[in-house]
């Protein structure tokens, strides 16, 4: 089984030849052994006492307090902000084992091939940076000045100056440097045969990632333009615009000086820039692009706080929407802070100061309350229509809420906004959530999908720890990231080796794995044995209904005759099969 493009063996020899608590240890000094497990405060978040738990004999840590878990690799990926192949190389150099050739991400003639684009953008980075010396670099240091922009975050950001067409090509030519891998690296561009310098003309802003790599430029014209005022190095084998965020570098060294508890996400080099100088330095930006999904997953390896704050224009609104719902999607607890007047931070802190910025953050909204105040534009609450368009579009956004108390607290914020009675705004909340149809399951209601989920993870827990021994139950799995889970016990059985706790959580989510591990089951002690066969028939009989709905939901969408009687056929089958099993539905 390949796990994450290595090989599952290699894997299992790189944990076993990794002992946890001696790695952990280099990490936690304080890790002492209570009974079977070792104990220590836990380094993801402070606390008092210890909640910090790590099992040698499973290869397994679980924090009691912030609840993150999992096996060795996960806790370098974690402690280190590594990716799951850094994390793994770190750990072989560690252990004095090589990764194999044939399973590597990455050949060493491609390893290679990348250092020395790494030297490249280190280079231009460097000529670019000295051009500001050049008096023709005037226009760009007056521009510098004009924002308000110290030497010093002019050495920190290494800011630089392209300075013309050709100037660039030249001195890296000088240095060895082919025009083919000035090409790979994204510093030329190349039109009607002629290659030109990328930047030409603008203020250099280098992007570094978090180990320190120049692997990209941002460049902004100087003077006015009839084209975009920034444009960034295209998409290379260094830089992938959506999988990168401006400022890592800063985030990873200030990590070692101090806890990180947030992120501020803005938009630009200069936003980020801004408020580094002005003393907020928990700051990355997401470089004018729509948040992407590889762009959160980057930002929830650093912090679970997270505050965006795009300009505050339409078009900025509307981005902010949607990187909300996506940063929210991967576990961030997301806030937006709303800037006066349209303004970007860089405007804020030049016209009332850093601490009229840190009072909009303070004053941040969560999603639902950024969803509901957005709505309030589309709708006139003057006219009784308005109020009630507006109650009845905020009903869905609060239908999507999972707690009971929130949905309380915003059904009572519309209700007073609108004037309508709580109880019809709550009627109406109810309504639309018994009426929305599950995307996960044909046929099951959102008690039963809970029910089938929570049975899932409990037999998969008990196959995983090997106190129950796994069949064909991957067809039963009502979720996704529970069947890949199940995939992995599969294979496992094929192999008819144990399965690991640590994989788990390497085959499924973190969130997933950890749900599975840690399910409380309190109240199957002594029972275990039948409550798993009881969970086993629970979604057997959910997924023999959820069959019959498909095959039902297929007849009624098909137009051909013949077709129609295989399905009343199908139907009436499947219709039997289980009232022999269960008798009545």
């Amino acid at each position: 089984m390949e796990i994450r493009g290595f090989d599952g063996s290699f894997i299992e020899e790189l944990k076993n030849r990794s002992d946890i608590v001696d790695v952990v240890s280099s990490y936690v000094p304080s890790l002492t052994k209570k009974g079977s497990n070792y104990w220590g405060n836990c380094p993801f978040h402070h606390e008092k006492t210890p909640s910090f738990s790590v099992n040698r004999e499973q290869g397994f840590f679980k924090c009691f307090g912030c609840g993150k878990g999992g096996d060795v690799i996960t806790f370098v990926m974690e402690e280190e902000s590594m990716t799951f192949s850094e994390a793994v190389k770190f750990l072989a150099e560690r252990a004095h084992l090589e990764v194999p050739k044939r399973v590597a991400v990455q050949d060493e003639g491609f390893k290679q091939m990348k250092e020395r684009l790494y030297a490249l953008m280190r280079d231009a980075a460097r000529v670019y940076h000295a051009n500001l010396q050049k008096p023709s670099a005037a226009a760009a240091v007056e521009y510098i000045k004009s924002r308000g922009i110290s030497d010093l975050s002019v050495r920190r950001f290494g800011l630089g100056y392209s300075d013309g067409y050709t100037n660039v090509i030249d001195e890296l030519k000088a240095r060895g440097y082919s025009r083919q891998e000035m090409l790979k690296a994204g510093v030329l561009q190349e039109r009607d045969g002629k290659i030109f310098d990328a930047m030409a003309n603008r203020l250099v802003f280098p992007i570094i990632d978090a180990f320190g790599h120049v692997i990209a430029f941002g460049g902004r014209v100087l003077g006015k333009t009839d084209f975009a005022k920034y444009k960034n190095t295209d998409n290379t084998v260094l830089f992938v615009k959506n999988r990168n965020l401006y400022g890592l570098n800063l985030i990873k060294k200030l990590r070692q000086r101090e806890k990180v508890n947030d992120l501020i996400m803005v938009e630009g080099y200069m936003d980020t820039l801004a408020l580094v100088q002005a003393g907020v330095e928990n700051v990355v930006a997401s470089m004018g692009t729509s948040l992407t999904e590889e762009q959160a997953k980057l930002a929830r390896r650093y912090v679970e706080d997270i505050y965006i704050c795009y300009d505050g224009d339409s078009a900025g609104q509307n981005a902010t929407l949607r990187g909300l719902e996506i940063l929210k999607s991967h576990g961030l607890k997301v806030r937006v802070i709303s800037l006066p007047n349209g303004e970007d931070p860089d405007e804020v802190i030049k016209r009332a100061g850093v601490d009229a910025f840190l009072a909009c953050k303070a004053a941040a909204t969560e999603l639902t309350e950024y969803k509901l105040t957005r709505l309030k534009e589309r709708h006139d609450l003057s006219t009784p229509y308005g109020r009630a368009s507006y109650a009845k579009e905020a009903a869905k956004i609060l239908s999507e809420l999972t707690s009971e108390m929130e949905r309380d607290a915003y059904a009572s914020f519309v209700a007073k906004l609108t004037g309508i009675n709580q109880n019809v705004v709550t009627s109406e909340i109810k309504a639309l959530e018994k009426g929305a149809p599950s995307s996960l399951t044909v046929g099951a209601t959102a008690p039963a999908l809970e029910a089938n989920v929570q049975a899932a993870r409990f037999v998969l827990r008990q196959c995983v720890m090997g106190l129950e021994k796994w069949e064909g139950y991957r067809e039963l799995m009502p979720t996704d990231e529970l069947g890949k889970a199940a995939d992995y016990l599969t294979e496992c059985a094929m192999k008819n080796v144990p399965a690991d706790v640590g994989t788990l959580y390497h085959v499924t989510t973190e969130e997933e794995a950890d749900k599975i591990i840690n399910l409380d089951v309190k109240r199957y002690e002594g029972n275990e044995k039948a409550a798993f066969i009881d969970c086993v028939t629970l979604l057997r009989k959910e997924f023999s209904k959820s069959r019959i709905a498909e095959l039902n939901e297929k007849y009624r969408l098909s137009t051909d005759d013949e077709e129609r009687a295989a399905y009343i056929k199908a139907i009436a089958a499947e219709e039997e099969k289980f009232r022999r099993a269960y008798g009545s539905k």
